[in-house]
């Protein structure tokens, strides 16, 4: 049964006037960006490596964790809050990219793609889990698409941000932007975990 809305957000209020749904939508637009970031950075850097062609097996296994923890997380169904799901997952996947800083080979790169992919699926399912407990029945499909419209415009920006990094700097160091990213995710989901689990 799907969670309700607060009672104090069952007026019909739009998304963005609703309290924790503008912080959730920042966490949406720097996981797009952190998205987008990291598979332009992930081509350069296996081009870097002399693997061109190799890049869409190599970004497969960053969506295969992703698939892998998703299929875990929703078998355990876990009882705590979607905020709390939305900030360590945000925290993951701000650490998983780190390490994709100082890959030195195709290999390794691959095995820590696959490691930081494992964020991704939990944390998408807890933000629009805490998007369906924030906003009012009579505006969720509002909701929904703006988070989601969030979500895009951060793949687009991070994508323009990672060709310019890689341009810039090159493929290794190209890995700070979704880093960058993942740690904006980080920095507005955890104050909105601490309001949002005291409120309910």
């Amino acid at each position: 049964m799907a969670p309700r809305p607060a009672a104090g957000a069952a007026g019909g209020s739009a998304p963005l006037r609703v309290p924790g749904f503008p912080a959730v939508l920042v966490v949406f637009l720097a996981t797009g960006t952190l998205f987008g970031s990291l598979e332009v950075a992930t081509v350069a850097a296996v081009d870097t490596l002399g693997a061109g062609a190799a890049s869409s097996p190599v970004l497969a296994l960053q969506a295969a964790g992703s698939c892998l923890a998703g299929l875990a997380f929703g078998a355990l169904r876990p009882a705590r809050h979607p905020a709390a799901g939305l900030a360590a997952g945000t925290c993951g996947m701000a650490l998983g990219v780190l390490p994709l800083t100082a890959a030195g080979s195709l290999p390794v790169l691959a095995v820590l793609l696959f490691v930081a992919g494992m964020a991704t699926a939990p944390t998408m399912v807890s933000g629009m889990s805490l998007v369906h407990r924030l906003v009012p029945a009579a505006r969720l499909n509002e909701g929904m698409t703006t988070a989601y419209t969030g979500l895009l415009a951060g793949i687009a920006a991070g994508a323009a941000a990672g060709g310019h990094a890689v341009e810039r700097l090159g493929a290794p160091a190209a890995y700070w932007v979704p880093a960058a990213a993942g740690a904006l995710a980080a920095a507005a989901a955890l104050p909105g975990l601490r309001r949002t689990t005291r409120s309910r």
